[in-house]
């Protein structure tokens, strides 16, 4: 079986990840793309089969779907993702988190993936 992890479980869980190790509240999306494509990886060394869902569309409909916790933003010639205010990262366990596979869980911690966002793992 392949696992399909969407933009909404990669983002909720890179900005888990920096929240809780650096307190930083936002992600730019070339980030995002190391981020995810090491947690393939991971998954992969694990033998599990995995799929990143990350494009254009699903990010636009992301951002709607889930406006009161996300917001995108520029800065400069970059751009990215962040927490709204009073948004913490106990929500984002519990929305995002609590359903996932302990295997699939594990990858978005995993060191190696969480070092691609820029903070300390």
């Amino acid at each position: 079986m392949c696992i399909s992890i969407g933009i909404e479980d990669l983002v909720a869980n890179a900005l888990i990840e920096s929240l809780e190790r650096s307190g930083k509240r936002e992600v730019l999306f070339r980030d995002l793309d190391k981020y995810g494509a090491k947690v393939i990886k991971v998954l992969d060394r694990k033998g599990e089969q995995a799929v990143l869902i990350f494009s254009r569309e699903s990010t636009t409909q992301f951002l709607r779907d889930y406006s009161n916790y996300f917001e995108a933003f520029s800065s400069g010639s970059c751009d990215g993702i962040r927490l709204k205010p009073g948004v913490s990262a106990d929500e984002l366990w519990r929305d995002f988190r609590g359903y996932l596979s302990t295997d699939v869980m594990l990858a978005f911690m995993d060191d190696e993936a969480v070092q691609e966002l820029g903070v300390s793992a």
